[in-house]
């Protein structure tokens, strides 16, 4: 299974399993298909749902027959929306086929995942254009106005005549959600169709404080399975002298789980392969990208996060694990934060601080130093 679809599946695990989604599962109530209700016991049923669940939720975390695990937990998902019509949740639906798709996957390019993501966007814009209270703008303003009360909206909606913020909400809904369904589906524009998918979850996220259950993590994972991810791995050059940077770079490679990185001290010379001087290594940490293009300082790092599951994994538990008094605002602050530093708002900042850190660097751990000799790589 690559990378990226791996990653995607052990995000949706996670947020399951820190959401305590296991115990929503249901007994049969009220089922899709006549009958299942009298064929187990309710809390048989039920409790060996949740037995599986866990099972294979645990199981996709830690590497351990991952696509068979997938459909399983896909499946017990699927199973619970068939059992019980109040269990059912276009979200958890959604996600649960992400996960037996994952499960699925034989090689070449995860079609089947993309597909079911674009057809989602397809679905949801097509929906709401074709619904009354959506050309009006009635339903945002409701839904933002009078059930969330959401200060912004009631606000800039007093400021305008009625039902025009809610109108341009509602239309600007549409068009990006159609629009990410065609960006998704072809693979020049993939791109920003991904970028545009983020920005739109990330916006519900900030505007509600909500993840709509499951929804904002399934889809936000499933991302990454429209994007590359690195064929073999990239070279980081660093200054092998500072201790502060050896420490990074053993703190780096303890998370580096698929060996994405190989390290080399710039005394060895190596960078000057990729025109890189030894006075740029010495200033900033190189970063040579598998098609040799070179970035350098907070742009490296910035990649490089990118590229460790680890981070994502992270992010992903703080956000599932919002404490409830305040969880709004810490939903809000955590993806604000992270959508500012991986946008080029935060490049100016970022810069000034990787510089700051690189310029005292051999104060901190003074003493500890890493000296390697020449054309010596570690991994």
């Amino acid at each position: 299974m690559p990378v990226p679809v791996l990653l995607m599946a052990k995000l949706i695990a996670l947020a399951f399993l820190l959401t305590n989604h296991v115990r929503l599962l249901p007994d049969p109530f009220l089922p899709f298909i006549p009958g299942l209700d009298r064929i187990v016991p309710g809390a048989v049923f039920q409790r060996t749902l949740q037995g599986v669940f866990l099972l294979s939720a645990a199981a996709v975390l830690f590497n351990r027959h991952v696509r068979t695990f997938c459909l399983l937990l896909g499946g017990s998902v699927l199973l619970s929306v068939v059992a019980s019509r109040a269990y059912y949740g276009n979200n958890k639906t959604f996600c649960a086929l992400l996960l037996i798709f994952a499960g699925l996957y034989t090689g070449g390019e995860p079609k089947l995942l993309r597909w079911q993501v674009a057809l989602v966007y397809f679905g949801a814009g097509l929906n709401k254009a074709l619904d009354a209270d959506w050309h009006s703008g009635q339903f945002f303003e409701h839904w933002a106005g009078t059930r969330l009360e959401q200060p912004l909206y009631v606000w800039l909606s007093a400021m305008l005549p009625p039902l025009v913020l809610g109108k341009v909400m509602c239309w600007t809904t549409i068009v990006l959600e159609l629009t990410a369904a065609a960006f998704l589906s072809i693979p020049r524009t993939r791109f920003a169709g991904v970028c545009i998918s983020i920005m739109l979850q990330s916006g519900f996220l900030l505007f509600t404080g909500q993840t709509f259950t499951m929804f904002f993590f399934g889809m936000q994972a499933a991302m990454l399975a429209f994007m590359p991810w690195p064929g073999k791995w990239m070279e980081v050059i660093y200054d092998g002298d500072c201790g502060f940077c050896d420490w990074c770079r053993e703190q780096i490679s303890r998370f580096d789980l698929e060996g994405v990185f190989a390290w080399t001290p710039y005394q060895t010379g190596r960078g000057r392969e990729f025109g890189i001087s030894d006075e740029q290594a010495s200033a900033r940490l190189q970063l040579i990208q598998t098609d040799r293009s070179v970035l350098s300082g907070f742009q490296a790092v910035r990649r490089m996060l990118v590229y460790l599951p680890t981070f994502w994994m992270v992010v992903c538990a703080a956000i599932a694990l919002a404490p409830g008094p305040v969880a709004p605002l810490w939903r809000r602050t955590i993806v604000g934060v992270v959508l500012l530093f991986f946008t080029p708002l935060a490049n100016w900042a970022g810069v000034v601080g990787y510089d700051f850190v690189a310029r005292h660097r051999h104060r901190i751990f003074p003493g500890r130093a890493c000296k390697l000799p020449d054309g010596a790589l570690r991994r």
